[in-house]
């Protein structure tokens, strides 16, 4: 495939699905990832997409068209090796846990794992543009609306109550099988951390120090 048609094809992904990551373009295309990420820079240069860590989303309202495209929080960094603390709890950032935030003003928060990112969420609310997280098994990035939440299981590896993201749905029901909890999707996972804080006694006790909505505010 030529490399206009790639791009065309790579746009229709982003403005349908709201957003992809070069791993996914390296996979869908067959092309190396460097391929992927030159793409997107292309693209970004003529104003059709806002690359964001790991892959792009698409142009929105002029505040975030305008923004820098790596205009980050100091606190985060631009990478994952820079990206080492988590908004919410100050954990280390791993790359199968990653769950990263774009806000409208284009700044990017990290989060060590989907609980804290959903925290994100709740707190944040209408100032997330985009999320991507990581795919717990393969550590491929992918929006989070695209996601399939594993909440509750009885693997908890980071962040209580548990929860991880996977790519795939049948990896997903596979690993439930395995280790238990519920399945479900980004607004699943919302009310489920919701109803937990609600609950009382299930919050994790590394989130409770400071959450991103004390960090907002000093903003």
């Amino acid at each position: 495939m030529k490399s206009v048609q790639r791009r065309k094809e790579i746009l229709e992904v982003i403005q349908k699905q709201g957003g992809i990551s070069v791993g996914e373009i390296a996979e869908r295309f067959a092309v190396s990832r460097m391929t992927g990420h030159r793409d997107l820079e292309y693209l970004e240069r003529r104003g059709a997409i806002k690359r964001i860590f790991g892959g792009a989303v698409p142009v929105g309202d002029k505040e975030t068209a305008s923004a820098p495209a790596a205009g980050m929080s100091p606190s985060v960094g631009t990478s994952p090796e820079r990206a080492k603390t988590c908004i919410v709890c100050q954990r280390p950032v791993a790359q199968n846990l990653l769950y990263a935030l774009t806000l409208r003003s284009g700044e990017q928060r990290f989060a060590c794992c989907p609980h804290c990112g959903i925290s994100s969420h709740l707190v944040l609310r209408d100032e997330v543009s985009m999320a991507m997280t990581a795919d717990y098994l393969s550590g491929r990035q992918h929006p989070a609306r695209q996601s399939f939440f594993l909440l509750g299981s009885a693997a908890a590896p980071c962040c209580h109550p548990s929860m991880l993201t996977f790519q795939d749905e049948e990896m997903a029901r596979r690993f439930q099988a395995g280790f238990g909890g519920t399945l479900g999707r980004l607004e699943d996972a919302v009310t489920f951390l919701q109803e937990a804080m609600t609950a009382g006694g299930q919050s994790c006790p590394r989130c409770g120090q400071e959450g991103p909505q004390e960090e907002h505010q000093r903003e």
